[in-house]
């Protein structure tokens, strides 16, 4: 595999990286979330990468959901119960080891964009397995399709991580948590489903499905998330201090009581 290849390979996800960070940064207090936080979240999408393969090769061995199983529910469960859940939770993982615990991790924006970097992670080590395997065709396809598909099954994780630190209770912590987890397996473990099927047309309708949650996540970077606006129950720390207020001046006094003649 040669430089020029691997480049290639990588360039599609640093790409997308770069757009989610020019979009989140105006949101974002400065320093908030650094290109060292987002190289290393990056590098742990490589990570998760090896822990999806071994929890999908696990699957596979230990149960009778593989791709290509005889019973069609079988295909079915393994491309969402399987492939899905696993590679969603394997960066998720990442991102609760990296991001959740952090102090500075206090707004939506910082979510999204710390899961999307996970995310592009993932889909960069996976292209280096496909090149491999698969050829510069394929690669190709996957820079097109793939490549943005795991960032934006994997970006409301990172809203929802934000309004689970903030969640009053353990239970509504993990609420967010596993619904954001489930949102993410049944998005990934559909677009699978699209993929496997053998017909053409259905195929295609891969390509509707990432376009519809590529709208969903342009639309959740256009939010201002009111609820965890500073002020309210609830509330995120203000981005900026608020800066003091001067205070109100007084005329002299005349030792007088009353209103001044």
């Amino acid at each position: 595999m040669t430089v020029q290849l691997i480049t290639i390979a990588l360039a599609p996800a640093i790409a997308l990286i770069w757009f989610f960070q020019a979009r989140a940064t105006p949101h974002l207090p400065e320093g908030r979330i650094g290109p060292w936080l987002i190289a290393v979240l990056f590098l742990l999408g490589f990570v998760s990468g090896l822990v999806a393969l071994t929890l999908n090769h696990s699957l596979e061995r230990y149960t009778v959901l593989w791709s290509g199983a005889a019973d069609p529910t079988h295909r079915m469960l393994y491309w969402v119960f399987g492939i899905g859940l696993n590679e969603e939770f394997a960066k998720m993982l990442m991102l609760l080891l990296a991001l959740f615990p952090r102090r500075d991790f206090i707004h939506p924006y910082q979510g999204l964009m710390g899961a999307a970097a996970v995310a592009l992670g993932f889909a960069a080590i996976e292209n280096l397995f496909y090149l491999e395997r698969y050829g510069t065709v394929t690669l190709l396809f996957r820079s097109v399709l793939t490549v943005p598909a795991h960032a934006f099954f994997t970006a409301p994780l990172g809203v929802a991580m934000a309004y689970s630190k903030r969640a009053r209770g353990l239970a509504g912590k993990y609420l967010w948590l596993v619904g954001a987890l489930a949102f993410g397996m049944m998005a990934h473990g559909v677009y699978d489903v699209w993929l496997s099927l053998d017909s053409e047309w259905l195929n295609r309708m891969a390509y509707v499905h990432v376009v519809a949650l590529g709208l969903f996540v342009l639309w959740l970077m256009r939010q201002r998330f009111p609820g965890l606006q500073a002020g309210g129950e609830g509330a995120l720390p203000a981005p900026y201090p608020a800066p003091p207020q001067p205070k109100a001046a007084h005329p002299p006094s005349t030792g007088r009581s009353g209103p001044l003649p």
